[in-house]
């Protein structure tokens, strides 16, 4: 039986997680009884045939038992890839989420969407996969721009890369989609959302045929866990039509480059020029420095000191990425 803490009014109490008694994994709503008020999961249930508990062979029923649900629901327990090292616990009503961004999960190639690659593994193997399995889709160079041969705006086409950061991967997918005429970009954390929502990224698209001719994107991350397809439709993301994409084309090839970087607040200056603040509200300073203005808080003879700055905020760096590829 696995531990787990229940959350309620009188604070959290232990109590221990039933266990499907067929599969002897921890129960999960929906949970279904028999006639005589065992209660299985709902995986055990549906191939069970036939319908009969396999306690007291008494049939089974579609009665939920909701207050175990209740219970387990309210649970707190650690993330089933805590053996692999993931160290967050949650509430049990919380896990599915978690295990679509659990970065000890096993996940498949992101590959896998042109239908030529069956990998899957942890995500810490992932850049010897790609390092082995498809070094023209990893970016290791990080100073060239990504090349893109044979290029059509008359052919739906489209291209994934990925991209280590740091410690962190992300994914970047270019598409031309000619039924609505528009080429798209988007760039995917490979975590959680809360780390995407720290970063904002840059597409630079440079024309071969004019070099004065230049469009610069700035967006959001969203995490690999969002539908890249869902991401286009709504255009949350870089977006050119396709005929405006055509004068960035020479000889079939395209040419842009990106980068990611930390999302940092907004800064602003005061009236004098020499204090940045985060916030909309103007900064409330005195004659002779910081306060209240007013005779009363005045400090002659004093000088106002230098000027303040706030500490830089922490963060990786920002770097320009490229890399001669090709599409799968």
């Amino acid at each position: 039986m696995a531990k787990a803490k229940a959350h309620n009014k009188m604070g959290p109490v232990a109590v221990e997680l039933p266990e499907c008694p067929v599969c002897m994994d921890i129960m999960s709503a929906p949970i279904y009884q028999c006639q005589s008020g065992h209660s299985l999961c709902n995986s055990c249930t549906k191939v069970l045939i036939p319908s009969i508990c396999p306690i007291c062979r008494q049939s089974m029923t579609q009665m939920r038992n909701w207050q175990l649900e209740d219970l387990i629901s309210k649970a707190s327990v650690p993330c089933p890839n805590k053996s692999s090292g993931c160290v967050y616990t949650m509430l049990n009503m919380e896990v599915e989420d978690h295990l679509k961004e659990c970065i000890f999960r096993e996940m498949a190639c992101p590959l896998i969407v042109f239908g030529k690659c069956s990998w899957s593994g942890k995500l810490k193997d992932i850049l010897e996969h790609f390092k082995e399995r498809h070094p023209n889709n990893f970016f290791v160079n990080q100073v060239t721009d990504v090349n893109i041969n044979n290029v059509s705006t008359s052919v739906d086409e489209r291209y994934m890369f990925l991209i280590p950061q740091g410690k962190f991967l992300f994914i970047l997918t270019f598409k031309i989609d000619t039924c609505q005429k528009m080429a798209y970009w988007a760039i995917q954390h490979i975590g959680s959302k809360r780390a995407a929502q720290a970063c904002v990224y840059e597409i630079h698209v440079t024309s071969k045929q004019d070099d004065n001719r230049k469009v610069i994107y700035t967006d959001k991350c969203f995490n690999d866990t969002f539908d890249t397809n869902e991401i286009f439709r709504q255009a949350k993301c870089p977006v050119m039509p396709l005929n405006m994409l055509s004068h960035f084309i020479k000889d079939g090839k395209l040419t842009f480059n990106f980068t990611i970087k930390k999302n940092q607040p907004n800064f602003r200056r005061n009236q004098k020029g020499n204090v940045f603040v985060k916030d909309n509200k103007p900064t409330n300073k005195g004659p002779k420095g910081s306060g209240p203005q007013g005779p009363g808080n005045q400090q002659r003879g004093k000088s106002p000191g230098p000027r303040q700055f706030p500490n830089q905020q922490k963060g990786f760096k920002s770097f320009p990425h490229g890399g001669k590829n090709n599409k799968n």
